[in-house]
Formats: C-alpha cells, structure tokens, sequence
C-alpha cells in the first residue's frame, strides 16, 4: 500500500513540476511576443505622429509595402455618427481560444475625421482624416 501512495505521490509531483515549467516557458515566450509588439509599436509611432493626414499615414506604408487593412472602431468609446476607419497592419499572432480561428496582432492607426467633413452618417475613410493615436490592437476572428 505504501509503494502504491509513494508511486502516486511521484507522478503527482512530477506533472506538477512539468506544468509549472511549461506555465514559466509559456510566459516568458508571451512577453518576448509583447517585447516585439511594442518595438513595432514604437517604430510607427516614431515617425507617424497624430495630426497627420490618412494620406500621409497610408502613402509611408505603402512606401515601405506594409499591407493593411481597414476596419471601424478600434477605439469604441469615441465613435461619433460620422465613423472614419482605422487603418491596421499585422504584426503577430497569439494562440486563440477553442471558440475562435485566430487571434492576431495589429498596429493601430486610429483616425478622427476632419472638421470640415460634411456630417454623413456611416463608414468612411477620407484621405484628410487626421491620425489621433497609434496603438496596439488584438482581434478575435472567425469567433462561434
């Protein structure tokens, strides 16, 4: 009966010395992940300033051929009834949950409108939208 307890007691204390080294290498490879992502961050946010115009932003990506996509509202909590897209390019991806296909990496680059824009409702990405922030973004996709 003891060797049977001695034998349970290793396994249990190996398994958990195995996933507190995996948890450890787990962590340590995320914050080499989150290092990288903010030196991309920094880099944008070196030479794309906010006030900059989408043209100026979309032409000095195109200049160095970094694709990006658009999407609305990165930034929810400022979004008004006349919404400009934000401009994004992927910079990594993380593992995802079991209920979604991806989760990637993003810098942001999030616009405001110009003032003397007519006030249209809907999406719109005009070319004299001023740059306000530069920022990471992590998006869910193909979600249940």
């Amino acid at each position: 009966m003891r060797w049977v307890l001695l034998v349970v007691l290793t396994l249990l204390t190996s398994s958990l010395c195995v996933l507190g080294v995996r948890h450890i290498s787990a962590k340590r490879a995320q914050e080499r992940r989150e290092a990288v992502y903010q030196a991309a961050l920094v880099s944008y946010a070196r030479v794309l300033r906010p006030g900059m115009t989408r043209k100026e932003v979309e032409d000095y990506l195109k200049a160095r051929n970094v694709n990006f996509e658009q999407m609305c509202c990165v930034d929810f909590a400022h979004a008004s009834v006349q919404i400009p897209l934000d401009d994004l390019t992927k910079i990594g991806e993380e593992d995802h949950p079991w209920y979604c296909s991806e989760n990637d990496v993003y810098v942001a680059f999030q616009f405001t409108s110009h003032p003397g824009r007519e006030a249209e409702a809907g999406f719109k990405a005009a070319n004299s939208d001023t740059l306000k922030a530069v920022s990471i973004y992590h998006w869910l996709q193909g979600c249940l």
